[in-house]
């Protein structure tokens, strides 16, 4: 078997009607190509490990978390803007020679 170095990475997998979110431990290959994924689940309240064929087994999405203001506006002046824009000009403004 080949196990994770680190967290395990969170996957869901169906089984008997029923989805189960679970954690991928690892895993092992077999002389035909195939594999398999070692999960760890709870069901019933009691902690199981089961080994599944790796087609059964998925990656939960990650949520992303939402952006805090902090990220977006590293200084924190609200009053000043993002970027300095200069004002529009307009056609009465240009005194240009043409």
């Amino acid at each position: 078997m080949t196990a994770l170095a680190g967290e395990p990475l969170p996957v869901e997998f169906s089984h008997g009607g029923k989805r189960y979110s679970a954690v991928l431990l690892g895993w092992r290959h077999h002389a035909d190509g195939s594999c398999d994924i070692r999960v760890r689940f709870v069901d019933g309240g009691l902690r199981r490990t089961a080994w599944l064929p790796l087609a059964d087994v998925g990656l939960v999405e990650p949520v992303a978390p939402a952006p805090r203001p902090s990220l977006l506006r590293p200084d924190r002046d609200w009053s000043r803007p993002l970027l300095a824009v200069p004002p529009l000009r307009r056609p009465e403004d240009d005194h240009s020679q043409a």
